[in-house]
């Protein structure tokens, strides 16, 4: 087994010792990469209702693609995070691109539901230790007072990706049929995986044997036994995590069956829809994710929570184009905001040879509740009205923000903010 030593100077790409790397380059190629990936992999999305329409399925299947995605990304979390401890960064990337390369390019010549689903879970599977592998790469050069900043940069390349995938998806489907956006977002990833292969460097630091003598930190038994502190936080940042992902995709069954049978969308308008509140969060990330490095950063987890309820809001109560798209440019920039706090706020916590892990766990409660909630979308839509769903979402993120309140108020606003004093963050 090993543990991590303080990093060295030079950064290892392709077997070879790269002199001098700036970090913020490879922050900006990590970007780069996060934002191929989901430009291909958001690029289908417009194009599922239709799909469903198309061969009399109801809108709940959604719920059973969402679940066997988030299955497949929960079973292989653990061993994603440990891969990136032990592998480095570079391999795990590789490997869960290469898995949408291959599900994307393989999808259109599948026909009927159920080997839809068992594709959905394989790209789970392979997806698991992208972020993970991203993110633990973000915190090995990242200096402490700009954390939240270029995580927010990396965490950004994928609500860019958002912007881009689902209105091209939505293009190509009206214009090319069923098959064009799945091997176009095939080819964008495989464009992200020779920018990693050639260009991105590995940037675990340098490794040394752990002593015979202790306790095996293998897995996550190092987690269990010496956790991050304080715990309150931990548990509310994975809670946090937990509602914001059950709510998101507990309603996507019901808004896209409001959105295409109610409201009479077209698969262009939803993918400018989907892509307008990418947008805003990529702003909200680039613009204004270092915020919490500055303020604290459960000061703008709750902000941007409350922010973030607009969207659930806008698709129950504005059926105009307009609004809806209003309700997602404030509910994309509550996201920017809540999305780099959360990630510095981990990594704030953790150790350097937790951050892995730790990554890995968040990956985990991330697939928990992209499992619940399809599951329960799976077995409700069908049957409930539109607006259940919207507000209980909505409710659902309000409380989520005061637990984020509760946490101002328990710990001070500076809790885990850079330059905390020792004694705000112990116990």
């Amino acid at each position: 087994m090993v543990v991590e030593t303080q990093q060295a100077a030079s950064i290892e790409s392709n077997g070879i010792m790269v002199k001098n790397v700036r970090p913020m380059t490879v922050v900006l190629l990590l970007a780069a990469c996060t934002t191929l990936m989901m430009t291909g992999h958001s690029m289908p999305y417009p194009v599922l209702a239709p799909w469903l329409i198309a061969h009399n399925i109801g809108m709940g299947a959604l719920g059973w693609m969402s679940f066997a995605f988030s299955l497949g990304n929960l079973i292989a979390a653990p061993g994603a995070g440990y891969l990136v401890i032990r592998w480095g960064r570079r391999p795990v990337l590789i490997i869960g691109l290469l898995t949408i390369v291959i599900v994307n390019l393989v999808t259109p010549y599948i026909d009927g539901l159920i080997p839809f689903v068992v594709l959905r879970f394989v790209l789970g599977f392979g997806n698991a230790g992208i972020m993970p592998a991203a993110l633990a790469a973000t915190a090995d050069i990242a200096p402490e007072e700009r954390r939240a900043q270029w995580i927010g940069y990396v965490s950004g390349g994928i609500s860019i990706g958002l912007i881009i995938g689902p209105t091209i998806g939505g293009v190509l489907y009206d214009a090319l049929g069923f098959a064009a956006p799945f091997n176009v977002s095939g080819v964008m990833a495989l464009v992200a995986v020779i920018l990693v292969l050639f260009i991105v460097p590995e940037t675990r630091p340098a490794l040394v044997p752990e002593p015979t003598d202790g306790p095996s930190r293998s897995g996550f038994g190092d987690i269990w036994r010496n956790p991050p502190r304080p715990l309150g936080v931990l548990a509310t940042l994975l809670v946090v995590e937990f509602v914001w992902t059950f709510a998101w995709v507990a309603t996507e069954p019901a808004m896209i069956r409001q959105l295409y049978q109610q409201y009479a969308y077209t698969a262009t308008m939803f993918g400018v829809v989907v892509g307008v509140h990418g947008a805003a969060t990529a702003l909200g990330e680039f613009g204004f994710g270092g915020l919490s490095d500055r303020f604290g950063r459960f000061v703008l987890i709750a902000i941007g929570l409350v922010l973030h309820a607009a969207w659930y809001i806008g698709v129950d109560q504005a059926p105009q184009y307009t609004p809806l798209i209003i309700a997602s440019i404030i509910a994309g920039l509550g996201a920017g905001l809540v999305i780099p706090a959360i990630g510095a706020a981990y990594v704030d916590i953790s150790s350097a040879d937790q951050r892995g892990r730790i990554a890995a766990l968040k990956e985990m409660v991330l697939s928990l509740g992209g499992m619940l909630g399809p599951l329960f979308a799976a077995l409700t839509t069908d049957y409930l009205p539109p607006a259940y769903f919207f507000r209980g979402a909505t409710a659902m993120i309000l409380l989520a923000s005061g637990l984020a309140a509760v946490m101002i108020w328990r710990y001070g606003r500076r809790l885990v903010a850079v330059g905390a004093p020792e004694s705000a963050v112990e116990g």
